[in-house]
Formats: structure tokens, C-alpha cells, sequence
């Protein structure tokens, strides 16, 4: 239970931390004329900082060469920025639950802490996929590219361009565990440890008597 306890709140939001932090968030890929498939990753580093994913090695000599279109070569802005500084914001609370001494306190308000910051990490990806289909589809018509396409059918593409990343997949499955652990365990804590405490008193009064029935009359 000791160990369930820690994991639920503060080790599971530094978890969360890590993931969102060093692992793929939200990718986005497209096909550039003449140079392939190229594909752009954000971390939540990215999101949080604002700044770019480093340009794709696909599109390295395009982007060195002073006459190409921007569009072309800036990976397009995710735009959520502040809500990437929130979900950071919310899991460092998680972690800063370590400081409430009342174990109950701690737990139910880390479940709260892992229920918001879920609600956000979705929020999060759903609004940076929005704002890149909303870039590449703008790029699609500036190169191009998008000519012989009508508006359903770009979208349908750009759709299918935009994808959710390792790192947010692991963050949902975390804090939800996070938010189910912490909830059972501040709740039924008390009682789980009721349980527990009568459960070894009664096998320390029943270790007083090693000898049952028969073995006494011998």
C-alpha cells in the first residue's frame, strides 16, 4: 500500500514530467514536392518553449537554400503554448503534494491534480492537431498543392497527416492510473488498513496456540 501511495502521488507526476517532457507529443508529416515525406515531431519541451522541432534532415538542403519558400521549410506552430505551461503547471503540483503531511489529503487532492491534468493533456493534443491541420492545409493552397482538391477532401488529408505521439499515450494511461489509484486509496485507505491491522492481530493471536485439537491430547 506504502508503495501504490507514493507511485499515486508525488512519483507518478514526475513521471508524467519526463513523458511529456523527452518523449514525442504530436507529429505532423507531409509530402514536399521533389524531396519526399518529410515529418516534424513536438515534445512537450517544444510546446512549452514555443520554439521549433528542429528542421526534418529530408528537408535539410531545402532549408539551406536562401530562395525557398518559408512554408516550406518552418515546421508549422502547434499553438498551445499556454496550455502546454498549464499541464506542466498542474503535474508540478502533483509533485508538490509530497509536502501535505495527511496522507488522505494528499492522495484525493493528487487524484484531483491527475484528473485536471488529463483533461488538459487531451485538450492539449486535440487543439495542437486542430492548429496543424489548420497550417498544413494553408500550405497545401499557398504551394499548391491542394489545387485539385475541395475543402472536405484537403481536410481529410491534412487529418490523416497529424498524429498523437508515444508521449501522450503513456501521459493518459499514467494519470489516469494516477487518478483511479489515489482516488480508491484515500477513500478506502482508512479502511484497508482496518482490514489489514485485523487481519495480523488475528494471526498473532491464533501464532499463540500452535497446537490445535488432536495435538493436545497426544
Amino acid at each position: 500500500m506504502r508503495f501504490l501511495s507514493r507511485f499515486a502521488s508525488p512519483a507518478g507526476f514526475v513521471l508524467v514530467l519526463l513523458l511529456f517532457f523527452l518523449l514525442p507529443f504530436v507529429s505532423a508529416s507531409c509530402d514536399v514536392p521533389g524531396y519526399g515525406e518529410a515529418g516534424t515531431t513536438y515534445t512537450g519541451s517544444h510546446l512549452v518553449s514555443g520554439t521549433d522541432p528542429e528542421v526534418p534532415a529530408e528537408l535539410q538542403d531545402l532549408a539551406d537554400d536562401p530562395e525557398s519558400p518559408v512554408a516550406l521549410t518552418d515546421p508549422p506552430d502547434p499553438g498551445v503554448q499556454l496550455l502546454a505551461i498549464g499541464l506542466a503547471v498542474l503535474a508540478a503540483a502533483g509533485v508538490l503534494t509530497a509536502l501535505i503531511p495527511h496522507l488522505k489529503a494528499r492522495l484525493l487532492g493528487g487524484a484531483a491534480l491527475a484528473a485536471g491534468t488529463l483533461v488538459v493533456t487531451v485538450v492539449t493534443m486535440s487543439v495542437a492537431q486542430s492548429n496543424l491541420q489548420d497550417s498544413l492545409a494553408d500550405w497545401a493552397r499557398q504551394t499548391g498543392a491542394a489545387e485539385s482538391q475541395d475543402g472536405d477532401r484537403l481536410r481529410t488529408a491534412v487529418t490523416e497527416v497529424t498524429h498523437t505521439e508515444i508521449g501522450f499515450w503513456l501521459m493518459i494511461v499514467v494519470l489516469a492510473l494516477i487518478t483511479l489509484m489515489a482516488t480508491a486509496l484515500g477513500l478506502l485507505g482508512d479502511r484497508l488498513k482496518e482490514v489489514m491491522a485485523a487481519r495480523e492481530s488475528g494471526q498473532e493471536q491464533s501464532s499463540g496456540f500452535p497446537f490445535h485439537g488432536s495435538d493436545r491430547d497426544d
